[in-house]
């Protein structure tokens, strides 16, 4: 199956956004995870929601955003009120420590608002009241699986409701209360973002389409260097750099991503 990417959006340690990436990539830099994310404010929320979100929902709904900008931009005659899917391996750790903390205590206090940022579709949430978006809005967690599930859960959805979907993909570190597993063992952030389409509109982009196979052949190593690599949402690192490198001189390369434990979703730039 193919999907068309009409936007793309990307934050972390040393990554302003996507464009800050690509300049990267095209002068063979590397990032400096050291650099801290930029201070970010979702001004297109209500001041009361504003004010209640968190380091992690902070990081969803800029990538969020800055996708959905570059459409906007792009497309301002398309509508801009699209089906969004976020997918986080843990969600917001940060909180759900803070939770586990506040219930072993001799009087357990738990706010309203943690409890509320607590589920895992609070980005999602955000997003579409601050959006006032009434499309359909799906939150999933499939751990180490992730892009390869978020990436076919996307288009998917786009077929079914024929239009674009916007998808990020987010990870924090975590919080020091919870054990780590191979998987998620950085000390960084990472999330990006595309708006895809999957449904029969051919519209003109800016990038290529993705084409997506499922497969159980056993990958070749990959050689990238992920400066990010410890995240679920990180392992996106070498397709992002293959979008660059396919955008710049036609270079394609395979990329594979586990959907569960026996199969992949292999995926080529057309």
């Amino acid at each position: 199956m193919k999907a068309q990417i009409l936007s793309i959006g990307v934050t972390a340690p040393g990554l302003v956004n996507f464009e800050n990436f690509k300049s990267m990539i095209l002068q063979n830099q590397s990032p400096n995870t050291s650099e801290a994310i930029e201070k970010y404010s979702p001004t297109f929320l209500p001041p009361n929601e504003r004010r209640r979100t968190t380091a992690t929902i902070k990081l969803a709904l800029k990538t969020a955003e800055e996708a959905l900008t570059h459409f906007q931009q792009r497309y301002p005659q398309a509508d801009s009120k699209l089906p969004v899917l976020f997918v986080s391996k843990d969600g917001d750790t940060l909180i759900s420590a803070k939770m586990c903390q506040a219930v072993g205590e001799e009087e357990p206090m738990i706010s309203p608002t943690q409890f509320h940022n607590s589920v895992h579709n609070a980005p999602a949430g955000y997003w579409m009241i601050g959006q006032q978006n009434q499309c359909p809005a799906s939150a999933i967690s499939a751990g180490q699986f992730a892009i390869a599930n978020g990436l076919l859960e996307a288009t998917l959805q786009s077929q079914t409701y024929a239009k674009p979907v916007l998808m990020v993909i987010y990870d924090l570190p975590l919080d020091d209360l919870i054990p780590k597993d191979a998987s998620q063992k950085a000390a960084i952030s990472f999330a990006f973002s595309m708006i895809l389409d999957a449904s029969d509109s051919n519209q003109k982009s800016d990038y290529p389409a993705l084409d997506l196979r499922i497969t159980q052949q056993t990958p070749t190593a990959n050689f990238v260097d992920n400066p990010y690599s410890g995240l679920p949402a990180a392992e996106a690192y070498p397709l992002l750099q293959s979008l660059v490198l396919f955008e710049s001189n036609g270079e394609n390369s395979e990329i594979h991503f586990p959907l569960n434990q026996n199969n992949f979703i292999k995926v080529s730039l057309t």
